[in-house]
């Protein structure tokens, strides 16, 4: 039973930081959120992004109701696209299912950020915003990503195009990852995502988009240039000295592809359960999405191990079958798992970009607890 009386404090005003806000708000809990930006969503630029939909066979938006989260930001599904790899080999792909949610990132209106924020306001949550907290302070750390080791440059433009969803694996224009171009009612986001030559950004944003204009010209107007990144490695537990790790900050990305949404909002909603019910958060979380993480990290190590190969392979089952079926045995295969997990893990470790630190060293130092006078949001 709930503890009305009990304050939480959450570090982090992102997807996973506010889903635990909404949840222990509406158990009763007196919660405060703690945002070192000025608004929600500003690592965002009114971006497109995906949500797969293939990892588990509960579709995304039954889970966001589970997740007390109401869908009312944009969140359109996708069930059909094209997926390509370097040569041309590919294809159209069409599931009987939605593959995955196309949604708006960033502070505007609309955005899956911007209604999680009202949310949390309307179950009691409050925000603070401009306030660097050391996560030694909070009981639930949303902090986001550490160090990169996958980067994204893309950009963002109005089109002539029609809908489109679009992906292609190519290590040319997106050094061992894979580029993309999204539109949606003439709005477009094209991007490489790469986890090799962080230093050749503007080279693999400037590839990716003379690949997608020479098979097929359009218009690009009001063109804005945005760059991201992401932190993953394997994770034990998300627990240390009593606080809850969350979303990105915990590890909590697809280490294939790197889908981060679902992870974040499942994870902060499986963090106020824990809190709630008094459960172990690891148990929660392992048994909810940890096959999938483990899956997806042996899956990373073998794409980089045999390159075309495995990207032909991906493409092959993609555009022929089933793909949402093809994918979710990809994501929950016992045979990659068991044969190339530990093997990846040592891999993961060695990589350049990589950041697979403990999670004392990871924690910030206490002089960065600052929080200056800003109103409660």
């Amino acid at each position: 039973m709930a503890d009305r009386t009990k304050q939480i404090r959450i570090v982090g005003a992102g997807p996973s930081g506010l889903c635990a806000a909404i949840n222990l708000a509406r158990a009763g809990y007196g919660v405060t959120v703690y945002e070192r930006n000025d608004e929600v969503g500003r690592r965002f630029h009114g971006d497109f992004q995906g949500i797969e939909n293939w990892s588990t066979p509960v579709d995304f938006r039954d889970t966001l109701h589970t997740m007390s989260i109401a869908p009312d930001f944009f969140c359109r599904p996708y069930s059909e696209g094209e997926f390509r790899m370097r040569g041309g080999y590919g294809g159209a792909v069409t599931s009987p299912r939605p593959l995955f949610y196309l949604t708006l990132r960033g502070p505007m209106e609309g955005s899956l950020d911007r209604s999680l924020k009202t949310q949390a306001l309307d179950a009691g949550v409050t925000l603070k915003f401009g306030c660097r907290r050391n996560p030694g302070d909070g009981h639930i750390i949303a902090a986001g990503p550490g160090k990169p080791n996958v980067m994204a440059s893309g950009l963002i433009f109005r089109t002539d195009l029609p809908d489109t969803a679009m992906a292609v694996l190519h290590n040319g224009i997106a050094p061992g990852g894979y580029a993309y171009l999204l539109v949606q009612d003439g709005r477009a986001t094209l991007a490489s995502i790469y986890y090799r030559d962080f230093k050749g950004a503007a080279e693999h944003l400037e590839r990716t988009t003379r690949y997608f204009q020479a098979g097929r010209s359009f218009s690009m107007e009001g063109t804005r240039r945005f760059t991201g990144y992401g932190n993953f490695y394997p994770v034990r537990s998300a627990v240390h000295r009593g606080r809850l790790y969350v979303g990105e900050a915990a590890g909590f990305q697809d280490f294939l592809f790197g889908f981060g949404i679902r992870y974040a909002l499942t994870s902060g909603y499986l963090a106020a359960r824990s809190i709630i019910e008094g459960r172990a958060y690891d148990l929660l979380w392992r048994k909810v999405f940890g096959r999938q993480l483990a899956v997806s990290l042996a899956n990373r190590y073998l794409l980089q191990c045999f390159g075309p190969l495995a990207h032909r392979l991906i493409i092959w089952g993609t555009t022929r079958g089933n793909p949402w079926a093809f994918m979710n045995r990809f994501y929950n295969s016992a045979a990659s798992r068991l044969l190339a997990h530990a093997p990846a893990a040592r891999w993961l470790q060695k990589t350049a970009g990589g950041d697979s630190r403990p999670w004392p060293a990871r924690t910030a130092s206490p002089n960065r607890n600052r929080c200056g006078r800003h109103p409660t949001a």
